[in-house]
């Protein structure tokens, strides 16, 4: 257990020195929020409220770029520098090594949540749900799916400019198709058939019903399945395929 606690403080150090991850992961949805609060606070989309509909917004950008760059680019930028392959010549178990960043992962988003949040009851003078256990329990779906995302980049890319073109290319649609910086209600019925099959538009919905409260009704039996889905079938893709140098 103290290999495993010294590994994942290893890990959250390693994270907080490559500026490019602090910034997608915590810059990145702030800016984001405080744009598009300043332009849109007082509207109303699909029955929600701004703030209803942007704090799961932002919330599962941060739970993207942690995914795709803090886990996925991550690995392979230290599989590249020989580090997993040093450490397994350790005594320190591969089990331990997944848990740190997983751990590093939900540390990430906690931190990104809070920001997000904080932002939104000082700024915007925002009334913060008080369905938090339900909003918890969808976080952590939506992270596991994510960072079953991530370590499938980590399999399947063998170089750091692979696995940042992968990650660069999904967040466009990831962040602009999913509703989770505009509403789709605001969008061309071509762009609302396409986010059905967005990963993130689950995410942003799942976390949506959690924060207002309906995380327990049946709009939410989708959303849980296909993230559910997403989580089962990349773990074991990334599993099997994963390779240490």
């Amino acid at each position: 257990m103290t290999a495993m606690l010294t590994h994942t403080k290893m890990e959250i150090k390693l994270f907080f020195r490559e500026i490019l991850f602090v910034f997608f992961t915590f810059l990145l949805p702030a800016v984001s929020f405080i744009f598009f609060g300043t332009m849109f606070g007082g509207e109303t989309y699909d029955g929600y409220s701004f703030i209803d509909t942007y704090i799961p917004g932002m919330v599962s950008i941060v739970m993207f770029t942690t995914g795709f760059f803090t886990i996925g680019l991550q690995v392979v930028i230290d599989r590249e520098k020989g580090i997993y392959k040093r450490l397994r010549g350790t005594p320190l178990k591969s089990s331990y090594v997944f848990s740190a960043i997983i751990t590093k992962g939900f540390f990430c988003i906690l931190i990104g949540t809070l920001e997000i949040i904080l932002i939104a009851k000082y700024m915007f003078d925002a009334t913060i749900t008080d369905t938090l256990f339900q909003f918890v329990l969808a976080m952590i779906l939506c992270s596991l799916a994510f960072f079953s995302m991530g370590f499938l980049i980590a399999s399947i890319a063998k170089r750091m400019q692979t696995a940042m073109a992968i990650s660069m290319v999904a967040m466009y649609p990831m962040m602009f198709l999913s509703g989770s910086t505009m509403p789709l209600d605001s969008m061309p019925a071509v762009v609302q058939t396409i986010s059905n099959f967005i990963p993130m538009t689950y995410v942003k919905d799942l976390l949506q019903l959690g924060w207002v409260g309906n995380l327990y009704t049946e709009a939410a039996v989708m959303p849980t399945l296909v993230l559910a889905g997403i989580f089962i079938v990349g773990a074991l893709i990334g599993v099997k395929k994963f390779q240490w140098d």
